[in-house]
């Protein structure tokens, strides 16, 4: 059972690495542009973070994807080791952003996705993920049964994607009824004047 639950943790991480890394890819300055809203980097450190991040990311999901296909066990642990120093960095970073009442977009989506406690505890749970997957990936290599493989294979795209979906399932925009001279009542986001809303972190 432990083989499963290793392989799944770890399937997990990996396919979050390249989901992230996918997104950056889409919209290469996003992060960039989320990091500058977020007032914290200066110019110098925010752009190398914005350069940085994108590439260890892809360099640890093609690493952990290897380390996965070929069953390299010491390979897969430190792949998770440093997931895990990279998704607690990121929780630990935005938990800062928003403790200090700033706002902006996420930079973790090709989507315009405002930074919100969701980002942090999606981030603080793949670090758990993460240290949980190198933790049993120490017990031995990744033993499957038919069955095992197939409900892996089912369930860790399955959990990636509801888990990388959190924040934008959560987000839920701040809204403001406009009456118009018809007696019609018209909804309005609170992004019109604001373009980011963050609340606070808790």
């Amino acid at each position: 059972m432990n083989s499963f639950y290793g392989g799944l943790t770890a399937s997990i991480v990996v396919l979050s690495l390249l989901i992230g890394v996918g997104a950056h890819a889409t919209r290469p300055a996003a992060l960039d542009e989320a990091l500058r809203a977020h007032g914290v980097l200066g110019p110098r450190l925010r752009r190398f973070a914005a350069f940085v991040v994108p590439f260890v990311e892809g360099a640890l999901g093609v690493a952990g994807a290897a380390s996965l296909l070929t069953g390299h066990q010491r390979g897969l642990q430190a792949v998770l080791a440093l997931g895990t120093a990279l998704f607690g960095l990121y929780a630990g970073y935005t938990h800062h952003v928003l403790t200090l009442g700033r706002g902006g977009p996420c930079g973790c989506s090709h989507q315009d996705l405002p930074l919100s406690r969701w980002v942090t505890r999606r981030a603080m749970a793949l670090a758990g993920l993460a240290l949980a997957g190198a933790a049993l990936a120490g017990t031995g290599p990744v033993q499957l049964s038919a069955a095992e493989l197939l409900t892996l294979l089912l369930a860790a795209p399955a959990c990636t994607v509801l888990l990388w979906s959190l924040p934008a399932a959560m987000h839920e925009p701040a809204r403001t009824a406009v009456h118009q001279s018809t007696g019609t009542t018209v909804h309005r986001t609170a992004e019109g004047a604001s373009r980011w809303t963050s609340p606070p972190a808790l």
